[in-house]
């Protein structure tokens, strides 16, 4: 039977978020200025091969002599250590044993944003099977308000719209 026809690749998502499924290239635990600890995630995307980074904050907490207790809310790094399958050890001073990470699976969420680049990644995770729950919780967070960042679908379809329509501005209507 031959091809007599074409079909074009049509999407009936209307969400202008992505979820990704990636592999872990490398974790680097970092100093704060506004956390206890930041890990630099950079992620390699299975699909495109498309390289994302990705900083997770987390504060601890301590007893009166600064030993590392426990982890505040919110927990994303265990999250990440949840998603990878791997065990989390911190120690006294809040040294995260970070090399485990490597070569592990995460799924993440880059998104349209409002902030100095065009798409962001939210920096919770979960793993490849649980997609549909990742999903659901930063559709949760949106509702919130977070991240605060995040470019609201009205403000993409106004666009999109204007474009699609051909609308077209008098010299007095245009912002520059």
């Amino acid at each position: 039977m031959a091809i007599t026809g074409t079909k074009a690749a049509s999407s009936n998502s209307n969400k202008n978020y992505f979820v990704n499924k990636c592999t872990i290239k490398e974790v680097v635990q970092q100093e704060s200025q506004y956390n206890d600890v930041s890990l630099k995630v950079t992620l390699i995307d299975s699909r495109n091969e498309y390289s994302y980074i990705c900083f997770i904050n987390q504060n601890y907490e301590k007893d009166t002599n600064g030993i590392v207790t426990g982890l505040k809310f919110p927990d994303d790094v265990n999250t990440l250590y949840l998603a990878t399958g791997k065990d989390l050890n911190v120690s006294d001073v809040g040294e995260i044993n970070t090399e485990v990470l490597t070569d592990s699976e995460v799924a993440c969420i880059s998104y349209a944003s409002t902030g100095k680049y065009k798409r962001a990644i939210w920096s919770v995770m979960s793993s490849w099977d649980d997609t549909d729950n990742l999903e659901a919780k930063f559709n949760e967070q949106v509702k919130k308000g977070y991240p605060k960042n995040y470019k609201k679908k009205s403000e993409l379809e106004s666009h999109v719209e204007e474009i699609l329509t051909g609308k077209t501005y008098e010299a007095n209507e245009v912002p520059f």
